[in-house]
């Protein structure tokens, strides 16, 4: 076919067509409830909880029942020598229990599967927290990103005013080499943030059930500005609690099953017999019988005493349990409330203050710089202490953010992030290396870390690291 006709490239160009619509179409955009959603219908770990306790329900109704009955037949009164028998024997035999023992032990299987149920949804929930602890983190992350690409771009343009004063005959050559560095110094820095957010988008695909290699972008968010009303926190919907709750009644349940080991069980069994019409058995007649019996806790003093004493252990350490972590859920409350108090008087200093002056500042810089009133280090230090302010005060709303998830979803051993500073980076005078450090506490931090009360976790391998604006 000739190349010239619109036929021969008809093809090639439906090809590009798919290919691209498949380019965007495998990277979709995450937002905070879809991310939960995912968590709470495919996290590996919740998945196999919530089948470990269908296998606990299961279990309930087979513990308050007896032990099968014991069936037999056999021959009798073989005599020697020969092979047949003289006699049919049949048995039937079943174990009863003492009264109150097979309810006991089907109790102590509900209340099993109820606590089970209760450290799912303690799972659940920190599965919660954590989740939206990562996806904050790498929208702030991207924020980081995108604020390094804009001061990349302010400083490349100071350093083609500075250069074109230099070669008009100024003196800011020596600014010039600073500018050079720093640009280097951020190219860098947004490399590093950028492996930071393949490992937080790694970490989420894990959280969700996804593959790592799944390729998603982070939603834009709208922090709420109006006040919210104040939270109440319910003690009696928090899992952990309730979860000490059935194992202090179950432990009671162990008790008084202890207790009634004492007592027998008993053995009821039916026999009969039925003779063949040949030899010496000819004239006998089929007969049964019924026999009764009972299993005697003989050494009682070795065996159930133990027992009821470790019983009596075990429900006494269940109540002190419940009464130290509901100690435990107290001082939370407490420095939950505290800690959102604390990020949204921060957040109010970066809106009211901190933000408008330094904007203010820039605004008189830019106009010094234009003017040669201010030398270019010094302008670049501004522009660069706005940029982490900006960043500042997106952490400071994402701080506020997770106080309230803190309260809404308590937690005895909460998994805490925090990413803004204590105190606003703030402005002054100097030179490019002193006005362009910042506090070093603008970074993810390592103080995320994942409570370990339950076996049945599915949470990232690793959650250190540190990411931000690197040297910003």
């Amino acid at each position: 076919m000739n190349k010239s006709s619109p036929f021969f490239w008809l093809p090639l160009v439906i090809l590009s067509s798919f290919a691209s619509v498949h380019a965007v179409a495998s990277s979709t955009t995450l937002t905070l409830n879809e991310l939960l959603e995912q968590v709470d219908s495919s996290n590996p770990g919740l998945s196999a909880a919530r089948e470990y306790n269908k296998a606990l329900q299961n279990r309930i109704a087979p513990a308050g029942l007896p032990d099968d009955p014991f069936i037999a037949f056999g021959m009798d009164e073989i005599p020697y020598g020969e092979q047949s028998p003289q006699a049919y024997r049949y048995q039937i035999s079943q174990s009863l229990p003492f009264p109150g023992k097979l309810s006991t032990r089907e109790k102590i299987a509900s209340l099993r599967a109820e606590a089970s149920e209760q450290e799912t949804a303690t799972q659940r929930r920190e599965l919660k927290v954590t989740s939206i602890q990562f996806f904050y983190r790498s929208f702030y992350n991207s924020h980081a990103i995108d604020l390094n690409l804009q001061l990349q771009r302010v400083v490349r343009s100071a350093m083609q005013s500075a250069k074109a004063r230099y070669e008009a005959g100024g003196t800011e050559h020596h600014d010039w080499l600073l500018a050079k560095m720093e640009l280097a110094t951020l190219a860098i820095e947004q490399e590093k943030l950028k492996r930071e957010q393949v490992w937080l988008h790694t970490s989420l695909n894990e959280l969700r059930g996804y593959p790592a290699e799944t390729q998603f972008q982070i939603n834009t968010m709208d922090f709420p500005r109006v006040p919210e009303p104040i939270i109440d926190v319910n003690f009696n919907s928090q899992p952990e609690l309730a979860t000490l709750d059935a194992q202090v009644e179950q432990a009671a349940a162990e008790y008084k099953l202890a207790k009634l080991s004492y007592y027998p069980d008993f053995v009821v069994q039916v026999m009969a017999m039925e003779p063949r019409a040949m030899g010496e058995m000819e004239n006998e007649q089929s007969n049964w019988g019924v026999m009764v019996g009972m299993n005697v806790p003989l050494y009682f003093g070795r065996k159930q005493s133990k027992l009821a004493a470790a019983a009596r252990h075990e429900q006494q350490a269940a109540a002190m349990d419940k009464l130290y972590l509901n100690n435990k859920l107290k001082t939370e409350l407490v420095n939950a409330s505290q800690s959102l108090a604390s990020a949204q008087d921060l957040l109010r200093v970066y809106e009211t203050d901190v933000l408008p002056s330094t904007q203010l500042a820039l605004e008189n810089a830019q106009s010094a710089y234009r003017t040669r009133r201010m030398a270019l280090s010094q302008y670049l230090a501004l522009e660069k202490i706005h940029a982490i302010q900006k960043l500042e005060l997106v952490a400071a709303r994402i701080d506020v953010e997770l106080a309230k998830t803190r309260l809404n979803e308590l937690l005895s051993s909460p998994p805490l992030l925090k990413l803004a500073p204590s105190r606003p980076t703030v402005f002054g005078a100097g030179n490019m290396g002193d006005g362009m450090s910042v506090s070093d506490t603008v970074n993810m931090g390592g103080g995320m870390s994942t409570p370990n009360n339950s076996a049945k976790k599915s949470l990232p391998t690793d959650q250190g690291g540190n990411s931000g604006m690197g040297g910003m």
